[in-house]
């Protein structure tokens, strides 16, 4: 996983803890893709003091991370249901017909929380 990636997971299980101002820094760089400078046009600081406040709020992030390990957790609990997919995938053809139809329920319900986002 890239670490943008990563860091915006952070965010999706951290962001909260943040302060409002390192919040909006955060998004303006992560999630609108504006650079240091437009970021410190947009909130009258210097692009040093945006460098410093996506800093600290990386650090403040990946240190929440490391207390709680929420998203090692959702990325594990994500790839287990991959996993549970494939071997699904796997067993489908074995079944009998009657079968087939609580097969298919399982499989679209175990499919529905990778679609979702619920893991």
């Amino acid at each position: 996983m890239d670490n943008i990636t990563k860091l915006n997971l952070l965010f999706d299980y951290y962001g909260d803890f943040l302060t409002k101002k390192q919040k909006n820094i955060f998004e303006q760089y992560y999630l609108n893709d504006l650079s240091l400078g437009e970021i410190a046009e947009n909130t009258g600081i210097t692009r040093q003091g945006v460098h410093d406040v996506l800093r600290r709020s990386q650090e403040t992030l990946v240190n929440f991370e490391e207390k709680l390990g929420m998203v090692k957790k959702h990325i594990q609990q994500r790839k287990e249901i991959e996993e549970i997919l494939a071997l699904l995938k796997e067993i489908e053809p074995g079944l009998e017909l009657s079968y087939k139809e609580k097969y298919r329920d399982v499989y679209n319900r175990v499919s529905s929380l990778l679609r979702e986002g619920g893991v």
